[in-house]
């Protein structure tokens, strides 16, 4: 009688297509009085395939379909396998035609106490592809000389930063804390340094930061009373398999990345333009070189995103609207929105229908609190309610102006095992929460070797 009721499920729901969402599948089974949690994983542990004999076809699971395909379809690679499911806890999303072996589906026991406290309500586990990461060290090394080869160990990628500062030792930050070493900087060592560097010593009169040579390296100057006394280097790096990070989540939506300096946003936007850019026009205001450099062959770095570079770096904003007005852009992408002008401008451009990707230092919190900034995820004012609506007890409160510029915003931290993707989905919602100091609701994910983790919780912002 229970496999009449799947069989009978299975062939409503592939009447008019090789290809259903999971929650439809679902839906028709349960329909027909199937308890498909407890079904489907003693089927799916059992057999890993839903077999239709009248048909003969077989229905394959996929990560958030379920295909009709022919008998005996051959195996998803190993590789590929998804090795935990949670079977309604993640919305359908658009995905490859490619099967996804499912080798547990359970229905989750009730959480604990601890559980709760940490926020925490569902997990899932999917296998990725390794990271590949690309930095020049050579270049660091033809600059610093001695002091790289003597001290440095700069195939280390927790390396970010290079501490250059006259009269004191030299410090390095790696993975977010900083750690000295006996050197002891000296002016000759700045001035070579500067010497060094392609083209000369650079003008620094602009925004103070360089790119040096055809790398993603950064340096900046340190000056006291008009002269240099020290050098800040940022190792840039080219990161490529970040795709699943956030595959399924940015499409069609204004995305915006925020995260304290050097923790990654730069490197998400990259790869989030590279992928964006596939059969569309995206123009990428890239104001101090820092997301593709000096280099002419940018198409591993950003894809096809077309770069366009500021000579004013503070009138950013005015090269947005050169972008919209004469460029033609689906997609218009920012690193380091700074200024009240430029969030007014990417509130014009996303009326327009054109797809905006940005990042911004700080994270939500920040960003909601923000008196400059904060028109992005829709402003604030005070206002009076009335003791119905009062929360509290407090009859003034924090309200949103308008409707928030992003639909997604990618909160990235740096935590003892590596970076952390918060993905805050319904903005408008959440930022409301912040606002009257309830949890908010995330998606959080991050990749740890060949897994890509992923679970749902609640976080508390205090509010101010």
């Amino acid at each position: 009688m229970e496999k009449a009721a799947i069989q009978a499920a299975t062939r409503a729901c592939f009447v008019d297509s090789s290809t259903v969402h999971v929650s439809l599948f679902i839906k028709a089974l349960q329909e027909r009085n199937v308890i498909t949690r407890s079904n489907l994983t003693r089927i799916v542990e059992s057999t890993d395939y839903l077999t239709l004999v009248e048909k003969n076809t077989r229905v394959v699971l996929t990560r958030s379909t379920f295909t009709a395909a022919a008998v005996d379809p051959p195996r998803p690679p190993l590789h590929m396998a998804t090795k935990y499911l949670q079977e309604t806890a993640f919305p359908p999303s658009a995905v490859k035609s490619v099967a996804f072996q499912v080798t547990n589906v359970t229905k989750p026991a009730p959480p604990s106490a601890a559980h709760l406290a940490a926020g925490k309500t569902t997990n899932a586990t999917t296998s990725v592809p390794p990271l590949s990461v690309d930095c020049d060290t050579e270049a660091i090394i033809d600059i610093l000389g001695d002091i790289a080869t003597g001290y440095l160990d700069l195939d280390d990628t927790a390396v970010t930063d290079i501490f250059l500062d006259v009269g004191s030792k030299m410090s390095v930050k790696t993975s977010g804390e900083c750690v000295q070493y006996n050197k002891v900087i000296e002016h000759s060592d700045v001035s070579t340094i500067l010497e060094q560097l392609p083209g000369g010593e650079p003008d620094f009169s602009q925004n103070n930061r360089v790119i040096f040579g055809q790398t993603l390296h950064r340096l900046a100057a340190v000056t006291y009373d008009g002269s240099i006394k020290g050098i800040t280097i940022r190792v840039g790096r080219s990161v490529s398999g970040l795709l699943p990070i956030f595959e399924g989540l940015v499409e069609q939506k204004n995305v915006l990345l925020c995260g304290s300096p050097n923790v990654g946003k730069t490197t998400t936007l990259r790869e989030i333009c590279k992928y964006l850019s596939r059969g569309k026009c995206l123009c990428l205001i890239d104001t101090s070189g820092e997301v593709c450099g000096e280099t002419g062959n940018r198409s591993h770095i950003v894809g096809t995103s077309r770069v366009f570079r500021p000579v004013d770096p503070a009138k950013q904003y005015m090269t947005l609207l050169d972008c919209v007005r004469n460029h033609s852009p689906d997609v218009i992408a920012i690193d380091e929105l700074n200024t009240k002008n430029e969030v007014e401008v990417c509130q014009t451009i996303a009326l327009r229908s054109i797809q905006m990707v940005a990042s911004v230092h700080g994270n939500i919190q920040d960003l909601v609190f923000n008196p400059m900034l904060n028109k992005a995820l829709g402003g604030s004012t005070q206002a009076l309610v009335s003791d119905r609506v009062a929360v509290d007890g407090k009859k003034v409160v924090t309200q949103r102006t308008s409707r928030p510029i992003f639909d997604i915003v990618i909160n990235i931290t740096r935590s003892s095992e590596g970076l952390e993707y918060s993905f805050i989905e319904d903005v408008a919602e959440n930022v409301t929460r912040i606002m009257q100091g309830k949890p908010i609701h995330i998606r959080r994910r991050r990749m740890v070797g060949d897994e890509l983790l992923e679970s749902r919780e609640e976080v508390l912002y205090p509010c101010e």
